[in-house]
């Protein structure tokens, strides 16, 4: 990409780790995608080696720049310095070559780095979004290494313009973890191309690849196979759920970590036979459109994007009763909210749903409406551009 002189649109430059299946990829696609082409260049710098999604952000028009390198332990110091010596270094570069404006970073290794390159460089504007209400990772009390995360995060986010939190229980979370002033933090929703998702028609053909017959009742559950998103309790409620309705197959869109111990729990409680493990899909918003529940059994959330899609969708809806999800959804309204880690309360909604098909129809037309209302991509994409200007 070559930038003129005499061109006066505005280059941000999103740094992130990697372009995985997983929210803040999707957010990033839509960003591409959304942000007006008359007034900015998009340009994104991926960290690590997965890039999945590369192709998608690029057919949005936006230039992306791939670093390929893996994330060496903090136990091996002298890969550990090299890996955010190099990547600082060439997000410098990047900013130089293309006179970028604006650093927008996304996730932990993209902050660490791109927030200091974008001052080192001397952007005019760095903003980094916190995605996950889980800021440190999960490590006994007491490691070392969360209390020298929490002292190097204060220092990196007093070198921005503004940290956006994606919900109100991220932003308290900066605040009481890193102690962030109230005026630093930016609260903006994320937000879906919503009527994109809800023109999708259900497609048959789509079944064998789902492992599921025609007739099945599909609930479908969207994240990474990671311990926030709670997967095992919605695999543990599936034996409750198994007696209370019939013909049912659990569908879970994702992978991670967590992906062979939730498979082997399939195995112990004998549900294996009613749950397909689909891996990380492109195809999300099609899953859904044949899908008759979405759950989100999650114990800490964001905004979840895959549950914004869901109500696109006009999907009823089954989700915990955490700060996140309650942020998006009203009980009883748009759908059933239930307490985390806990099978059988899973199970009876879900079921309920099933069983009553009005309700849940209209649990679903108004989490359409609200959605339409409320997380449209356009009012993020407005929310952000005055920051960045």
């Amino acid at each position: 990409m070559i930038i003129s002189v005499f061109d006066k649109k505005k280059t941000i430059l999103h740094v992130i780790d990697a372009l995985n299946i997983g929210g803040a990829q999707e957010l990033l696609v839509l960003l591409a995608d959304k942000t007006p082409k008359s007034a900015y260049h998009t340009l994104v710098c991926v960290i690590q080696p997965d890039l999945t999604l590369k192709s998608r952000v690029e057919s949005k028009g936006a230039s992306v720049f791939c670093f390929n390198r893996s994330r060496p332990s903090i136990f091996c110091p002298g890969k550990f310095i090299s890996y955010f010596y190099s990547n600082i270094r060439d997000i410098m570069s990047i900013c130089r070559q293309y006179r970028v404006d604006v650093v927008h970073c996304h996730l932990s290794d993209a902050e660490f780095t791109g927030i200091l390159a974008g001052w080192l460089y001397g952007a005019r504007r760095i903003i980094s979004t916190v995605h996950y209400p889980a800021l440190l990772p999960d490590r006994k009390s007491g490691d070392i290494r969360n209390y020298l995360r929490i002292a190097a995060t204060r220092l990196l986010y007093h070198l921005t313009t503004a940290v956006v939190a994606v919900s109100d229980d991220v932003a308290l979370q900066l605040k009481d973890v890193f102690r962030l002033a109230p005026s630093k933090i930016k609260i903006i929703i994320n937000g879906i191309d919503v009527e994109a998702i809800h023109r999708i028609q259900p497609n048959l053909e789509l079944m064998p690849s789902l492992c599921a017959l025609p007739g099945q009742r599909l609930i479908t559950s969207v994240g990474r196979l990671m311990p926030p998103k709670g997967h095992g309790f919605l695999i543990a409620a599936m034996p409750h759920l198994i007696r209370q309705s019939d013909n049912v197959r659990l569908l879970l869109a994702g992978d991670g970590d967590l992906k062979e111990s939730l498979e082997q729990l399939s195995r112990d409680i004998k549900v294996q036979d009613v749950i397909s493990f689909l891996g990380s899909r492109s195809d999300v918003p099609n899953i859904l459109a044949l899908s008759d529940v979405f759950v989100l059994p999650s114990i800490s959330e964001g905004t979840s994007m895959a549950l914004l899609e869901a109500m696109a969708g006009s999907k009823p809806i089954v989700a915990t009763d955490i700060p996140g999800n309650r942020a998006v959804l009203r009980h009883e309204h748009n759908c059933l909210l239930v307490p985390p880690c806990n099978p059988e309360k899973l199970a009876e909604a879900i079921s309920f749903l099933l069983n009553h098909p009005q309700i849940a129809a209209e649990y679903g037309k108004n989490a359409y409406q609200d959605v339409c209302l409320r997380f449209n991509i356009d009012e993020t994409i407005t929310q952000l551009t005055a920051l960045w200007k």
